[in-house]
């Protein structure tokens, strides 16, 4: 009974393997456009809103009022309260990231050797 299990296993990898090869070897098999441009407006409107100035405050805001309530109420909360606020810290932490590297890295222009 294992062998049949360890065989069906191989014959579902080789299948996988198989379309894989094939969708690489024929790309208009897969059906592959650049079809996300109607998708593209209101991605870029969300990324501009949360790298903006406005992101930017909000996302300072975030960190720093998680920071306060860690701190005072450390001792008084549960695991789950502590993932939570790691979890907003974390966020604001990504979106404030954004304006970081621009900040560091804006100043470069081409090729960096």
């Amino acid at each position: 009974m294992k062998t049949q299990a360890i065989f069906n296993n191989k014959y579902l990898l080789l299948a996988a393997l198989a379309v894989t090869a094939f969708m690489t070897l024929v790309p208009d098999a897969a059906f592959a456009s650049g079809g996300l441009s109607d998708f593209s407006g209101p991605f870029e409107k969300v990324v501009n809103t949360i790298t903006g100035p406005w992101g930017r405050i909000v996302s300072i805001a975030g960190m720093a009022i998680c920071g306060v309530v860690f701190i005072f109420n450390r001792q008084d909360m549960g695991e789950g309260f502590k993932m939570m606020l790691q979890v907003v810290f974390g966020i604001c932490f990504i979106c404030f990231a954004a304006t970081i590297v621009d900040a560091l890295f804006g100043g470069f222009s081409g090729a960096v050797i």
